[in-house]
């Protein structure tokens, strides 16, 4: 990644509302081809709504969103789909696709409309699914899948979709350990690829493991944007989710930690 390469998404003074509540305010952002960028911040932070924001799905109040130096607003739907993958949170199924058929959605983007998937296609799903594994729920419904099982769907998905920016919301949802750091070394090897991840994240282990940079929301305002050791301080956090957090270091990785002499 290079900071004078042109960014591959662009944020600028983005601002979005519902009503008369106002979600994000003024963010900021530039991702390059190459790095990793981190959302983080307590409930109702307006992370959802910043990666909504920039798929295309929510258009901003106020600011820009521009995709590989056009704005959002000037391409289609089919255009963006062939630029990003946005994962969602795994939501019930209502259509029976089989877990297969919704991977297979990932080339969509790519492929004619109406064509029925070849056969590399499949192969590629297939190869997809066993790197998660869940090769074995190929032909199950989609509509019967555990949440965690569904959220593994989801990303072999993304994993297919070519697109080189993936924007992932809550993608460790549902999962337990194993699986969680399954998915997010395939993010790791995306980025190792030369793509680019921008993800909301709860655990903050796994951010200053798999992630460049944060942006720290509180109140939809970017309280910090930055390097992911530099940003992620112990005041800093302790602040925003208003309980006491400390970072230690095990095995050279950092994990955090309620602060509970503080409640002694």
């Amino acid at each position: 990644m290079h900071d004078d390469d042109p960014p591959i998404l662009r944020l600028e003074g983005v601002s979005h509302r519902f009503g008369d509540l106002d979600v994000l305010q003024d963010v900021t952002l530039t991702l390059h081809s190459g790095e990793s960028v981190a959302i983080v911040g307590p409930n109702a932070a307006g992370k959802t709504t910043l990666i909504r924001v920039a798929s295309g799905l929510l258009a901003p109040d106020e600011g820009d969103v521009v995709l590989e130096g056009t704005p959002l607003e000037q391409q289609g739907r089919e255009s963006i789909a062939r630029r990003l993958s946005l994962l969602r949170q795994a939501a019930p199924q209502v259509f029976d696709f089989s877990a297969l058929e919704l991977v297979l959605m990932g080339f969509h983007a790519r492929t004619d409309r109406f064509s029925l998937p070849s056969e590399q296609q499949r192969r590629r799903a297939l190869d997809a699914m066993e790197t998660l594994g869940i090769a074995d729920l190929a032909d199950r419904p989609a509509s019967v899948l555990s949440g965690g099982e569904l959220q593994r769907v989801l990303m072999a998905r993304t994993m297919v979709s070519g697109t080189d920016l993936w924007l992932l919301d809550e993608p460790t949802s549902h999962l337990d350990v194993r699986h969680q750091m399954a998915l997010l070394e395939q993010v790791d090897r995306h980025i190792d690829q030369g793509g680019t991840a921008f993800a909301v994240l709860h655990d903050l282990a796994a951010v200053h493991r798999f992630f460049d940079r944060v942006v720290l929301l509180d109140d939809g305002e970017p309280v910090a944007v930055g390097p992911t050791d530099e940003t992620l301080t112990e005041p800093r956090l302790s602040e925003v989710f208003d309980v006491p957090l400390v970072c230690g270091e095990v095995k050279g990785q950092s994990v955090w930690v309620v602060d509970s002499e503080a409640f002694s």
